[in-house]
């Protein structure tokens, strides 16, 4: 079981290297996605969503990574590209 702060962030970075995405979305980050794609900042969306930013940091990268992106503008255009705007 996760104990403290480090070990929740040492868990999201393990779980951000390494790994074979497949393209599909989660909910979760279809949602995020779009609060991204709506101008909210991490600090609005993690609001939202009741979580904290560092949470909306992980979901952000892990987009980011999954759909090979590099910049939020980049991560707007693929999310009109798909159909989420």
């Amino acid at each position: 079981m996760i104990k403290n702060v480090l070990e929740i962030d040492e868990f999201m970075e393990k779980t951000l290297s390494g790994i074979d995405f497949d393209n599909s979305l989660t909910k979760r980050e279809e949602e995020i996605l779009s609060f991204i794609v709506s101008g909210s900042t991490n600090k609005d969306i993690a609001r939202k969503i009741y979580r904290t930013e560092r949470t909306v940091e992980y979901h952000r990268n892990r987009l980011m990574r999954k759909l090979g992106t590099h910049s939020t503008a980049d991560l707007i255009r693929h999310a009109i590209s798909i159909g989420i705007v």
